[in-house]
């Protein structure tokens, strides 16, 4: 019966393996409960409360004092001023903190939140840290959190002694800040808090106001005309400066913390000044005296504070302090109103941003007179909120010159067909009045022409006909009604009809033979002496011009001279024509004449100009001469 024989031998391996299984349950359970107990022992550990502290304080007898006094100790409670127990008081006092540390003596983290002014600490003993400067010029340590991590030796079981040595000055909040011992984890955690609170986001706003004091700074000179800008970047840098305070640590360049002092609230006033000039320009108003008046004020404080010395400088910095700050809450409360009662003031968009800035300049305000217990300024960290601001400011601008842009091409076709209507017109308008302005000078020369000409003829007709009406045969009427003829067909030539362009000596040589009959017919011997025209071609125009301007010449000789001889000379040389009427007549007051042109004169300096010439006058009684220069090279 083997399979019998094997089911016995199968049930007892599996009641071994159970039971193998019990124990290893029992085990683990065993295991996992000493865990378990060593979880609530370490939880215990650190839920342990950190050792109580037992703060005294005693003022030392120096400067140089080394180690403190054996007698006069007090207990204080920490933070401690130092100003209401001991006013007035300028030096050194020691902090001496005990606690019992209980064994066994693990790792402690130790946290000193800060010391006003400068000092040295030491544990059991054995000093762990010390400032550069425990003398004026002190160390500005007042805003720097400390932290070390203790261990034994230099950590105790039973009684543990802190000393502090603190040198300060009364004016400026002397004492010592809270003290925290605990687990290094919870301490450390307290320092990376503080740290950030006093150092971190003061450099932080010091770098956004630095940074953006640059930017308006290049905005203002890329655009002169944003005043706002430039008040901005300049108020900027004021403020940067002014906030320095928070992190610096020595008062260099100054020999001194209360010069040091004298200069950063000197700043404040000056920041006051550059931010009602900006409020005002970013409003775009402009308040001549409010500006006079706060600029007159700002300088009063600086004189004031830098006079000022010793003990005088606490009250004369805590008085311009104040109005510093009060001048700072008012322009942001001036400006949150101007917001609030007019719709379309750019102050609208830094309102909420000024509120801020006006919350924590009273915080600070309270703090640096002590109402509220604490040496914390959020001034300076929340300086960037107001940049913030003007950042947004300028973003939503640019938006809107975004959206002008994308409509710019439907603007511009708007405007330019606008234009090009108004243009239309007016070419219209002014093609119109060049065409009557064309068509008066056209009647014009006409006239001129018809005045030189025909004028000139028929005054010398005139003037024959009264003199020997009764000598004159029909021939020689004939005659000069075929002068006139030929006179009234060189106007009609000038008009360019003519069938071919004819040399001037050949246009000349007609006038010439009617001008010299009509003199000689008065009574005045005409003589010519022409040369070099013969082969000159010039337009239909300029010979009229110049033909006209002979006429004219010698009608004014025949009309006003009562002269016996006139010479006249055409001639080209030197690259020019030259022109001249020479009589021997009763002559005129060249002088008068220039003042007052007759109509002759007039056509002569007209016909003058417009063939580009020089006319020159000359006259007294018995020698008149008229000339005309004509330089050749404009005609060609």
């Amino acid at each position: 019966m083997p399979h019998q024989e094997h089911l016995p031998q199968a049930g007892r391996q599996l009641a071994h393996r159970g039971r193998l299984s019990g124990a290893k349950a029992r085990f683990a359970a065993l295991i996992g409960a000493w865990f378990f107990f060593l979880f609530l022992a370490a939880g215990a550990a650190l839920a342990q409360p950190a050792p109580e502290l037992h703060a005294e304080a005693v003022r030392g007898t120096g400067w140089d004092d080394t180690a403190p006094p054996a007698e006069g100790w007090a207990p204080v409670s920490l933070p401690d001023s130092w100003a209401t127990r001991w006013p007035d008081f300028d030096g050194v006092v020691w902090y001496r903190l005990t606690w019992d540390q209980p064994a066994p003596v693990g790792e402690a983290g130790l946290l000193l939140h800060y010391l006003n002014m400068a000092g040295e600490v030491s544990l059991n003993g054995v000093p762990i840290s010390r400032d550069d400067s425990l003398v004026e010029p002190l160390t500005r340590g007042w805003n720097t959190p400390r932290y070390w991590l203790l261990a034994p030796p230099l950590l105790k079981a039973g009684t543990n002694t802190l000393l502090v040595r603190v040198s300060g000055l009364f004016a400026y909040q002397a004492g010592l800040g809270p003290v925290s011992l605990g687990t290094p984890a919870a301490i450390q955690t307290e320092f990376e808090r503080e740290r950030v609170v006093r150092r971190d986001l003061q450099v932080l706003g010091l770098a956004v106001s630095a940074a953006v004091s640059a930017f308006f700074a290049a905005l203002w000179v890329l655009r002169r005309r944003e005043a706002a800008y430039g008040w901005f970047a300049l108020m900027s840098v004021l403020w940067l400066l002014f906030g320095y305070n928070q992190i610096a640590t020595s008062p260099w360049p100054f020999a001194s913390n209360h010069s040091w002092q004298a200069m950063n609230t000197s700043l404040l006033l000056v920041f006051d000044v550059s931010y009602i000039i900006f409020a005002l320009r970013f409003c775009q108003r402009r308040m001549p005296r409010l500006e006079a008046v706060a600029l007159l004020v700002a300088a009063a404080g600086v004189l004031d504070l830098w006079i000022a010395s010793g003990p005088a400088l606490t009250v004369h910095r805590a008085i311009w302090t104040l109005v510093g700050g009060l001048t700072v809450i008012a322009v942001n409360g001036i400006s949150i109103i101007h917001a609030l009662r007019h719709r379309d003031s750019p102050m609208r968009s830094l309102a909420p941003f000024m509120a801020v800035s006006a919350l924590t300049a009273g915080h600070d305000l309270l703090v640096f007179t002590q109402v509220i217990d604490s040496n914390i300024y959020y001034t300076t960290m929340s300086s960037y909120v107001l940049l913030l601001g003007m950042a947004l400011t300028q973003a939503a601008r640019f938006v809107q010159s975004l959206k002008r842009i994308e409509n710019f091409n439907n603007e511009l076709i708007e405007e330019v067909n606008a234009a090009k209507a108004e243009l239309a017109t007016t070419l219209a308008q002014q093609h119109s009045l060049e065409l009557a302005h064309a068509r008066i000078g056209e009647r014009v020369n006409l006239v001129s022409d018809l005045h030189d000409g025909l004028g000139g003829m028929l005054i010398g007709s005139i003037a024959t006909l009264e003199r020997r009406p009764e000598d004159l045969s029909a021939p020689q009427l004939l005659a000069m009604l075929k002068s006139l003829r030929d006179d009234l067909r060189l106007i009609i030539d000038a008009t360019g009809h003519s069938d071919g362009a004819l040399a001037f000596g050949e246009l000349l040589v007609p006038l010439r033979h009617r001008i010299s009959q009509l003199l000689d017919a008065n009574g005045i011997d005409c003589r010519w002496q022409v040369s070099g025209v013969d082969t000159l071609e010039l337009s239909p125009s300029h010979s009229l011009e110049l033909l006209r301007f002979l006429q004219e010449a010698l009608t004014n000789v025949l009309k006003h001279s009562a002269s016996r001889r006139v010479d006249v000379a055409v001639r080209r040389a030197d690259g020019e024509l030259q022109l001249s009427v020479r009589d021997d007549g009763r002559g005129f007051a060249v002088d008068a004449v220039n003042k007052a042109d007759g109509a002759g004169l007039r056509s002569l300096r007209a016909r003058a100009r417009r063939l580009g010439a020089e006319l020159q006058l000359d006259s007294r009684p018995g020698d008149t001469h008229v000339a005309l220069r004509m330089p050749l090279a404009t005609v060609a």
